[in-house]
């Protein structure tokens, strides 16, 4: 008997202190909390890297993430989707509710995709690039949840309901529980430069600027960065007059020069 007592303290014990050092240093805990009244939503995203994870910070003049998760993960309206006529670019609104009845709007792209009102675009992990403008968000082969909400769409689009489809040069509709928009092609749109945007890993990760390193007690000086598939937390804060700095925690494979 005394001998199973001390070894189920032992144990508890070891657990005890694996539950105090965290997982591997290899693991990264994301989580989601959504909380949605009528047509807004407040979308919380945390992550853990391990301790000693490598450390970037500087000015870019390039970025290049994917895999990221936006946090807070919702984009609020009214913002506009752009993507270029033909090569099958464009998107689709599904489980929507046009005049009372469940439809789908297609929309092939050419004109700017114009939520002028309503909810939320929360998003799924994504694609991110500078651009001039500021941070474009590729919106392709993901599926984006939009918040319940009353919608005012300004563009024109085929809207089906009952399997008939009607171009229309805009429509009103009701995202419910499960409304979604799934981006095809270049489809994206841009964060302007109004304040500081975080992003989350696990992906790629690509800098150019003026950066520095710091990798336990070493520091170097880059003008390029890339991160292999692995977790980050990035935040780009944009600079008064032009430009953005970065601040970023690394887990993974660094390359850079």
């Amino acid at each position: 008997m005394t001998t199973i007592l001390v070894a189920t303290v032992g144990l508890t014990v070891l657990i005890s202190e694996g539950l105090d050092r965290g997982g591997d240093s290899t693991d990264q805990v994301v989580a989601n909390t959504d909380t949605t009244t009528s047509s807004t939503a407040s979308t919380t995203t945390t992550t853990n890297l391990p301790e000693g994870a490598a450390t970037v910070t500087g000015t870019v003049t390039a970025v290049h993430l994917d895999g990221a998760v936006l946090d807070p993960r919702a984009v609020p309206a009214p913002f506009t989707i752009t993507a270029d006529r033909g090569f099958g670019n464009g998107g689709r609104l599904a489980g929507v509710m046009v005049d009372g009845s469940p439809a789908t709007i297609e929309w092939d792209a050419g004109r700017p995709f114009v939520l002028s009102s309503g909810g939320a675009l929360v998003l799924d992990p994504v694609r991110v690039d500078l651009v001039p403008e500021g941070l474009r968000v590729g919106l392709a082969n993901a599926v984006h949840d939009l918040t319940p909400g009353t919608y005012q769409l300004d563009t024109p689009v085929a809207v089906g309901t009952s399997g008939v489809a009607s171009a229309r040069e805009s429509v009103t509709f009701d995202a419910v529980d499960g409304s979604t928009f799934e981006g095809r092609g270049d489809a994206g749109l841009v964060l302007a430069p109004g304040q500081a945007r975080r992003f989350l890993g696990p992906g790629t990760m690509h800098l150019e600027g003026t950066l520095e390193l710091t990798d336990g007690s070493e520091h170097r000086a880059l003008s390029r960065l890339d991160a292999a598939e692995g977790a980050y937390d990035v935040t780009l804060t944009p600079v008064p007059g032009g430009g953005w700095t970065v601040e970023a925690r690394v887990d993974g494979a660094i390359t850079g020069t």
